[in-house]
């Protein structure tokens, strides 16, 4: 989310539990690869009460990357009090391109209790290159230690450094191997601790969205606060507090188009490493007749969509839509009288390095119950920004491009229950895999991406494409062939309205 202030309670427009979920999925049989000799990683990994305990390993040789088990201790050599404050203070995303990135061996995670939302949010983060590399300069260089102020950012680190990096040299059969699934204990319960994420409770499914907007925050939150200690004293270097719902505005009038002057607000917010990767700024536009116009900056995470109009069939349709003017009528202290019809209008006016879509598929009905929104939304592998959905003053310039890595899928045409499952863009930028929690498979890119003119004139969905949700998934093993897992096809029986839910852009 890292928004301006509002009531928490808002997001629950998006909350779902369900009373049951797919059973649990075994984990499935898998082979590692033979260049790797060192021992996977335990399924359940217990939490490590000390540095010395995550280092106790059995030392092998391994020319193409060890597998990180375990997080390896931070800053042991060049490390030392405060650098963590050094590093949050000094990130900065890199261009896409401008840094190698590391190849990562895909992991299922296990499915201990209706966590498939979690499941997919947490694979999808990890395969997010610019959120990969900071957890990755803050575990290389920051000194850590288990009493830190940063138990969340720690714990994304661990589940970060499960991941064995396979080097993009390696042979075709270990580039395509997959590790054996686990469950990052370790992480869910310093979830269970964090208190903006205390109510997303084990055997209850939640809203993934909703999870993604809350880590997130945690995260933020856990980096502005060390960010405001310049030194060891304590003394802070950024002003403002920590919390991103606690937020200053500030005013100045602005000279815009043919002169007209408008009185612009800008809600502010401490900014972190997860701001600059995921964090922008829209412009709300409010006049009234005869009064000046009122302007207010607002951060976004992710970008709110709505599609339910019916002329709204694609992203860009809804990014588009985003700006269509909203008449209210009311008393606004207006030289026309006390009643008057006001105009208020959205614009994007920054963009991020990785911009998240959310589809608001979920909504209150009559009777006070979620109903699911499960048209289809056609969205592109290379997006581009449409200029009438940037403010005035961004559209000199070529429109923004970014490539599509990465969706999160709601299964079930229930608001109140159904699965999660995602696809990530492998970090070569060209193979696509889909994790539906332990199950691992290659798809292509044509199965990810949704072209509008495939939707039809009626836009409804039949789910007879989805055959793998009646028939089984094709499981990838470790030596690339393709293996049918029953068991877990046999969660939906029956049609599926598998649809796009969160969809991850990344700037090009």
């Amino acid at each position: 989310m890292i928004k301006s202030k509002a009531p928490k309670a808002s997001k629950l427009t998006e909350a779902k539990e369900a009373q049951v979920e797919p059973p649990t999925p075994t984990p499935s049989s898998q082979t590692t690869p033979k260049t790797d000799p060192t021992p996977p990683a335990a399924v359940v990994p217990a939490v490590p009460k000390s540095w010395a305990e995550l280092v106790k390993t059995t030392p092998g040789k391994d020319t193409e990357g060890t597998r990180a088990a375990v997080i390896q201790p931070n800053g042991t050599s060049n490390g030392k009090a405060g650098s963590i404050t050094q590093i949050l203070n000094d990130f900065q995303v890199r261009p896409t391109g401008s840094f190698t990135i590391p190849f990562l061996e895909p992991r299922g995670l296990v499915n201990t209790g209706n966590m498939c939302f979690m499941n997919a949010v947490l694979q999808m983060l990890v395969f997010c290159s610019p959120f990969y590399y900071f957890l990755d300069c803050v575990g290389k260089e920051a000194a850590h230690s288990f009493k830190s102020e940063t138990p969340l950012i720690d714990a994304m680190i661990m589940f970060m450094r499960e991941f064995r990096v396979t080097p993009m040299t390696a042979k075709q059969q270990d580039l395509e191997a997959l590790g054996e699934p686990f469950a990052p204990e370790y992480l869910y319960e310093v979830i269970r601790n964090t208190k903006s994420l205390a109510h997303m409770r084990r055997g209850h499914q939640q809203d993934a969205e909703e999870f993604l907007g809350f880590l997130l925050d945690g995260l933020h939150e856990e980096a502005v606060k060390m960010m405001m200690k310049s030194d060891g004293n304590g003394a802070s270097s950024i002003s403002g507090d920590s919390s991103m719902d606690d937020t200053d505005e500030s005013g100045w009038m602005e000279v815009g188009h043919k002169q007209k002057t408008a009185t612009t607000r800008t809600t502010e917010i401490s900014e972190s490493p997860i701001t600059k990767i995921f964090g922008g700024k829209l412009r709300s536009v409010f006049q009234v007749p005869a009064l000046k116009a009122s302007v207010t900056l607002e951060p976004y995470t992710p970008l709110q969509l709505d599609i339910q109009a019916p002329e709204v069939r694609s992203v860009v349709d809804a990014l588009k839509h985003l700006t269509k003017p909203e008449k209210i009528q009311g008393d606004f202290k207006s030289p026309k009288g006390p009643n008057v019809v006001a105009k208020k209008q959205v614009f994007i006016e920054t963009l991020p390095p990785v911009l998240i879509l959310h589809l608001k598929r979920f909504q209150y009905d009559n009777t006070g119950g979620t109903q699911k929104i499960w048209k289809k939304i056609g969205y592109p592998l290379e997006l581009q920004i449409p200029s009438e959905a940037m403010s005035s003053t961004q559209r000199t310039g070529p429109s923004a491009k970014y490539r599509l890595i990465g969706v999160v899928y709601h299964h079930g045409k229930s608001a109140s229950g159904g699965h999660y499952t995602v696809d990530v863009l492998r970090q070569d930028a060209k193979n696509w895999i889909r994790l539906d929690d332990t199950v691992i498979r290659r798809v292509r890119s044509e199965e990810v991406a949704v072209d509008v003119k495939d939707l039809g004139s009626h836009n409804t969905f039949d789910g007879e494409e989805n055959d793998g949700w009646v028939n089984g998934w094709e499981e990838v093993t470790a030596n690339g062939s393709g293996t049918t897992n029953k068991g877990e096809g046999a969660r939906y029986i029956g049609k599926d309205s598998k649809v796009a839910y969160i969809l991850f852009y990344q700037k090009l």
